[in-house]
């Protein structure tokens, strides 16, 4: 009896401890020229089972938002119960007249160079090669923690082209700190048809008291 009430609490223990929701990343596409990219995502929230959406639309070269370039479906009472996917296509659908002015196209999602494995989940340096181009690239993820639960991040890019010529960026805001961020993942790096625009895809850890949740952002960068 004693076995099994360690079992209950260690159990209920476990759900306590990994309480929380992971957040569906969308690939929203890149604009012809490679200029501007947009992304979403959407899910549940935890316990109070109400659907969120997002999409961002970025402009690369400054690695910022476009102007009116976020669309929000907050969790609320209104999206409690309903269906993720239907609310992230609803806030689509909103947000499709501006993506079109924008020449965004989901027609247009580029070539992933490097997605994280079982094996490399938890590296902080990256290595891998376009094989279309022959270029080839080391990122390292930087990371800063202030206190348990607000930190910062940067990313070191070095491309190394066929001919021996590198080129080095720093890509990300080192100086800004994430309240309620614990940490960060690159999960995904994706170039555009024009070989010069980089979407890095982050999955940020976010501590609350109900859990940690998984949400995503990008950081952008042209690298010629």
């Amino acid at each position: 009896m004693r076995k099994l009430c360690t079992i209950i609490v260690t159990a209920v223990f476990s759900m306590t401890v990994y309480a929380g929701d992971i957040a569906n990343f969308v690939n929203l596409g890149f604009s012809a020229d490679g200029s501007k990219f947009a992304f979403g995502q959407y899910g549940l929230q935890d316990k109070t089972y109400r659907a969120y959406a997002e999409i961002y639309a970025v402009d690369i070269k400054s690695n910022t938002f476009l102007p009116g370039g976020i669309f929000r479906t907050s969790p609320a009472k209104q999206t409690e119960g309903k269906e993720s996917k239907s609310t992230f296509l609803a806030l689509q659908n909103r947000a499709q007249a501006a993506l079109s002015k924008w020449d965004i196209s989901e027609t247009r999602q580029g070539r992933v160079l490097y997605a994280q494995t079982e094996s490399t989940a938890g590296n902080q340096t990256l290595f891998f090669r376009d094989f279309q181009t022959s270029d080839e690239y080391i990122v390292v993820l930087n990371t800063t923690q202030k206190g348990k639960t607000e930190s910062s991040f940067y990313l070191d890019v070095e491309k190394t082209k066929p001919n021996g010529t590198k080129i080095k960026q720093q890509v990300g805001r080192p100086d800004y700190v994430r309240s309620g961020v614990k940490n960060y993942a690159v999960k995904k790096i994706v170039i555009d048809d024009t070989s010069h625009a980089l979407i890095f895809i982050i999955e940020k850890n976010e501590y609350s008291a109900a859990g940690d949740s998984f949400r995503y952002m990008i950081e952008a960068a042209l690298i010629n």
